[in-house]
């Protein structure tokens, strides 16, 4: 059975939301995916992506994680070899410098919309997910 990237998109967001359901960072992951298009929006994919390794915390490199394996190894244009299987925060750590390089630091002006408007997109399938499956955090979270 053929499916469109959107559907790809969608099914893959529900997998990672579902991942995240029961872990101690749900409530803080829900409040950040909804505000993430908007941080995307308002400082680009490279600040964003540098803000959330700079908070460090479980929601914030969750959300590294979601992003960069979706961009690097599933996205049409990705170069399929980041080496992250499972999500723990000691593997999005490790391989903070082959993320940022592969989606920042040397994509051409080209990747680099690619991969802000792929995000976009991801982020509202992610939105709607976490929406529906997670528990409510505080807005200020």
């Amino acid at each position: 059975m053929n499916q469109t990237l959107e559907q790809i998109r969608s099914k893959y967001a529900f997998e990672k939301i579902m991942k995240a359901k029961g872990k101690n960072f749900e409530k803080k992951l829900s409040s950040l995916i909804g505000r993430l298009a908007s941080l995307v929006l308002t400082n680009g994919l490279g600040n964003t992506l540098a803000f959330l390794f700079s908070k460090g915390k479980d929601e914030h490199l969750y959300t590294v994680y979601i992003l960069s394996d979706w961009l690097i190894n599933n996205s049409p244009i990705g170069k399929k070899d980041l080496n992250i299987k499972e999500y723990t925060a000691e593997n999005v750590k490790k391989e903070a410098e082959k993320i940022l390089d592969n989606l920042v630091l040397n994509a051409s002006v080209e990747e680099y919309i690619f991969y802000t408007e792929e995000t976009l997109r991801l982020t509202n399938w992610l939105r709607r997910f976490a929406d529906t499956l997670l528990e409510k955090g505080e807005e200020n979270e």
